[in-house]
């Protein structure tokens, strides 16, 4: 069973990402949200999911009530929310919902 390498902090993270050149995996949730669940539990813990996340982007999952400033900042109106960000934090690829591990990894490619 995989795991993700989950940051909690926005401001280190983007730091981070920029230190190093690299993207950003933004998942903003909702404690209690059924889709947000079954994609952490169903989904992150995909071996090849994440492998692709922790090899390939600066990974940071944060609860959306907690972390305003962020929703409001990408204008985010649904929970799971997945953002692709650039190393400046400016936004590549978006989806919303729960999906697959093929469909996860699908949408990831869209932000190349």
């Amino acid at each position: 069973m995989g795991e993700i390498n989950w940051r909690d902090s926005w401001p280190s993270a983007l730091e981070e990402a920029q230190r190093v050149e690299s993207r950003i995996l933004l998942e903003l949730y909702l404690d209690g949200c059924p889709h947000c669940t079954r994609l952490h539990n169903e989904i992150h813990t995909d071996d090849k999911v994440a492998d692709t996340v922790n090899s390939k982007y600066i990974p940071v999952r944060l609860e959306s009530r907690s972390n305003m400033d962020v929703v409001k900042q990408y204008n985010v109106t649904e929970a799971p929310t997945t953002l692709v960000l650039a190393a400046d934090g400016k936004e590549l690829h978006r989806f919303a919902g729960y999906r697959s591990p093929l469909e996860y990894l699908e949408e990831l490619e869209k932000a190349v």
